[in-house]
């Protein structure tokens, strides 16, 4: 009995950080219940295998990322902010170790992993639809009066980009799914969900979403068939043509790609490294202090940069963008070897996948925050970091682990 108990807490691990999440963001249960709750699994799984952690491709990359958020701390002007994105990036770190040390588990684990991401993928989904009325254009206004009826609530409402970025991260490796010979259900299955989320993907109206996910597609089908890419390169090319010809004519491809939404973004990002001077060069703002530090200095309120390598330098300052550019050296080392192999069986699609995954996330890194929500209330703010990329970098670790890539 105890031997079975202890299985399914380490197997159970990646989930038990959850409730940091929630006491950052509602501030229940407490911060220090979550945070012995998080760690639980550490501690049995020191005492049943002598170890703490699994070494993984990314250990150097999170621990400089984390001394850079420690000396964020240590500048930030407002503590309780910069304590409740510690917490909630701790939680993350945790989240990907869960999944890395359960690197050896069977098929039927992974399947039941991709099934639980899958089905919060549709929660957050239907809470989109049915607790937001962001951007109703004339073919996506029957949804959100689908979902209308649903109780609403007095939480945080999801924005069709924060909806956007968790779909085109998801979508690739559903992409791949298709290519799976092992099993034609599970192959169904897969295609049945990407055309789906894809579906609800055009109807959230996420321009970047949209740019992110034909990118991140197009990678996957130029790797099934090469030549495929003299085929969708001049599609691409003819719909960014009618994009442009008929971009005065509907009103609804202005408000999706809105130039003034652009104009302002980029107005944004030259304020904020104006305000990476000096010592903020080096350690940056503090982390999730932005938004203050920002509004203070420019008398104006705007919730996120909208651009995640500059959220991730005033969080960490230079050894959090030291640890990103470190972790993409190994993740495009990590592609070369994959891209470059023969074989394409199931794991190394899925490989496939998750890199499609990652380049889908970058794009849209591009001009959104996708490692953090920032929820304005009406006492202030709260900045939470969220383990979506934190899932996609534990699942590539797992991946190199399988395919023995060093």
């Amino acid at each position: 009995m105890q031997t079975k108990l202890i299985k399914a807490i380490l197997a159970l691990q990646p989930i038990f950080p959850a409730p940091v999440y929630f006491s950052v963001l509602t501030g229940h249960p407490w911060l220090w219940l979550s945070v012995i709750i998080a760690i639980l699994p550490v501690g049995v799984r020191l005492r049943s295998t002598r170890s703490i952690i699994t070494r993984t491709m990314f250990d150097i990359p999170i621990i400089i990322f984390a001394f850079g958020t420690l000396l964020g701390l240590l500048v930030s002007p407002d503590k309780n902010v910069a304590i409740g994105a510690l917490s909630s990036t701790f939680a993350s770190v945790l989240v990907y170790y869960g999944i890395t040390s359960n690197a050896n588990a069977s098929r039927k684990y992974w399947l039941w992993m991709a099934s639980i991401i899958c089905l919060i993928t549709l929660l957050l989904s239907l809470w989109f639809f049915s607790q937001s009325y962001h951007r109703v254009l004339f073919f996506n206004q029957w949804t959100f009066n689908l979902f209308s009826g649903l109780p609403k609530t007095n939480g945080p409402v999801l924005n069709l980009h924060t909806i956007g970025a968790l779909l085109v991260v998801v979508i690739p490796p559903l992409a791949v799914g298709g290519f799976l010979k092992y099993n034609i259900n599970l192959r169904i299955i897969a295609l049945i969900l990407c055309i789906f989320f894809t579906g609800i993907l055009f109807l959230s109206d996420s321009g970047t979403g949209w740019l992110a996910f034909i990118i991140s597609i197009t990678f996957i089908l130029v790797c099934w068939r090469k030549r495929l890419l003299w085929v969708i390169i001049p599609l691409e090319g003819l719909f960014a043509g009618a994009a442009a010809i008929f971009y005065k004519k509907f009103n609804w491809v202005r408000i999706t790609f809105s130039t003034s939404s652009l104009m302002a973004r980029i107005e944004l990002w030259q304020n904020t490294l104006d305000l990476l001077k000096g010592k903020a060069a080096i350690m940056g703002l503090g982390p999730g202090v932005w938004l203050r530090v920002y509004s203070n200095h420019y008398a104006t309120t705007v919730a996120i940069v909208h651009n995640s390598y500059l959220q991730l330098y005033c969080d960490a300052g230079i050894l959090g963008f030291a640890a990103m550019v470190l972790a993409a050296v190994i993740i495009v080392h990590f592609s070369l070897h994959l891209l470059k192999s023969p074989h394409r069986n199931s794991t190394n699609w899925m490989g496939i996948g998750l890199i499609g995954s990652i380049i889908a996330g970058a794009v849209f890194a591009i001009f959104d925050t996708t490692h953090s929500v920032t929820d304005v209330t009406n006492n202030g703010y709260i900045y939470l970091s969220i383990p979506l990329l934190w899932i996609v970098a534990a699942l590539i670790s797992v991946i190199n682990d399988k395919l023995s890539i060093h």
